[in-house]
C-alpha cells in the first residue's frame, strides 16, 4: 500500500510562515499572487493577505512580477507554462519536470493529503 502523509491545518500555517519568510528574503520584484486551481488556492489566498499583495483570479492576469503557487509540484506538468515566473510550493517532488523557486518540503511519501481535501479511498484516488 502506497505511503501517506497527512498534512495538518497546523503543518499548512507553519509552511505559509516559512514561505512568507522567504518570498519577502527573495523575492522583492513581486507584487501579485496567482493560485494554480485548485491546490493552490487556499495557498495563495493566504499569502496574499500575509504578504499584502492582491491576488489574480485569471491566469490573464499573471504578469512578470505574479508569484505563481500551489501545493505541490509533483510531475511539474501544471507550472510547466510558469516557468519563467517565480515559483513557490509546499511540497516538491525532485523528478518534477520544473523545480520552484521556493518549497517547504521535499515529498516523502507517496501521496500527501492536505487537510481541505477529501479523505482518500482505498483506490488511492481522490
Amino acid at each position: 500500500m502506497a505511503s501517506v502523509e497527512v498534512f495538518t491545518w497546523e503543518d499548512f500555517d507553519k509552511a505559509v510562515g516559512f514561505l512568507t519568510h522567504q518570498v519577502i528574503k527573495r523575492a522583492g520584484c513581486i507584487n501579485s499572487i496567482y493560485g494554480i486551481p485548485r491546490g493552490g488556492l487556499i495557498l495563495a489566498v493566504v499569502l496574499s493577505h500575509r504578504l499584502h499583495m492582491p491576488l489574480l483570479t485569471s491566469p490573464s492576469e499573471v504578469n512578470a512580477f505574479t508569484l505563481i503557487v500551489d501545493d505541490i509540484c509533483d510531475t511539474g506538468k501544471t507550472l510547466l507554462p510558469y516557468r519563467g515566473h517565480t515559483i513557490a510550493t509546499i511540497h516538491y517532488v525532485p523528478k518534477a519536470l520544473i523545480k520552484p523557486d521556493f518549497y517547504v518540503h521535499v515529498r516523502a511519501a507517496d501521496w500527501v493529503e492536505y487537510p481541505w481535501e477529501c479523505k482518500r479511498v482505498a483506490t488511492g484516488k481522490r
